[in-house]
């Protein structure tokens, strides 16, 4: 059986596997890359091995620039997510800038059929435009 940390390291590897074949497929080198997120290009070889993983900042620059398709920044999202502990930064921007959504999502925890939801959340976002106006 792996321990937690053999589990994590083989994530960090296949999360660093996808960046780098993101960043050959976009044409961009190692150096071009880690310029463009203002990485020093050791810390972007240390992310591609599998040695470390993103910090949020970073993660979110190389996604915005990668531009990985829904395939792969699912992928990536989830390796992410299960080194960190945490959703993906732009989720995490996202339900702080639309906190609404913490009862919405309680509600779907809790066992909600499928029609309800989608009234609870439409409800929630005709209330929320019409609050802007």
């Amino acid at each position: 059986m792996k321990s937690e940390n053999e589990d994590k390291k083989q994530l960090k590897v296949e999360l660093g596997q996808l960046i780098k074949s993101n960043r050959e497929a976009k044409g961009d080198s190692q150096r071009e890359l880690a310029r463009k997120i203002k990485l020093a290009n050791s810390n972007l070889k240390y992310i591609e091995d599998g040695i470390n993983a993103p910090s949020p900042e970073v993660y979110k620059k190389i996604t915005l620039l990668l531009k990985p398709n829904n395939k792969d920044r699912g992928r990536m999202d989830y390796l992410y997510s299960q080194i960190r502990g945490t959703p993906p930064p732009d989720i995490c921007e996202f339900m702080m800038d639309n906190a609404y959504l913490y009862d919405v999502l309680r509600d779907l925890d809790n066992n909600y059929k499928k029609h309800d939801i989608q009234t609870k959340i439409l409800n929630e976002v005709i209330f929320d435009v019409n609050k802007g106006e």
